[in-house]
């Protein structure tokens, strides 16, 4: 089923519940050369333009030594897909194996990709946001919390930013 942004922005969805209850796919690049990586950080919201005006984004979080992060750093299409729980183990996968060290990862899965225009996302998702990156910067370490350093970046594999413009949502949750 295919939503408008008019749609979606009037459902009733708990955000947080969205990434951290189901995690989700964040796949950068074209159907020419993309990859995919499991992600639970993210977030969604307005900026640049006045109240009703702004841009509605989506940022995700994405590690500088994943093959995503490489992609993304050279192509402005992603897309951040949601599942039902059925596919948890195919994001499992996809989380834990590296496109620089398997580059075909998704032929593990049971997942089907799907071109979205310039972008690629997967049959089996439930609700689909396209993104045009405008915006990335990389978080740094002296910047953190105290808290953050010593526990999620002491090995330095720090994250960048990757803020979107969402550009199309396809499907909707069932709650």
């Amino acid at each position: 089923m295919n939503i408008t942004m008019e749609n979606f922005k009037t459902a009733k969805y708990d955000v947080f519940s969205i990434f951290d209850d189901r995690w989700g796919l964040c796949t950068a690049g074209t159907p020419r050369e993309y990859n995919t990586m499991t992600i639970g950080w993210g977030t969604m919201g307005t900026i640049w333009g006045p109240p009703k005006k702004g841009k509605q984004i989506i940022t995700v979080f994405i590690r500088e030594s994943r093959r995503t992060h490489q992609i993304l750093q050279k192509e402005d299409e992603f897309t951040v897909c949601f599942f039902p729980e059925k596919y948890r183990k195919d994001l499992g996968i996809l989380g834990s194996k590296s496109g620089n060290d398997v580059p075909d990862k998704i032929s593990l899965t049971s997942l089907t990709p799907k071109m979205l225009g310039n972008a690629v996302g997967f049959e089996e998702a439930e609700l689909t946001f396209v993104c045009k990156k405008i915006y990335a910067v990389r978080m740094e370490k002296e910047d953190l919390p105290e808290f953050t350093r010593d526990t999620l970046y002491k090995d330095g594999d720090l994250h960048y930013l990757y803020m979107g413009e969402i550009e199309d949502v396809f499907g909707m949750i069932e709650e």
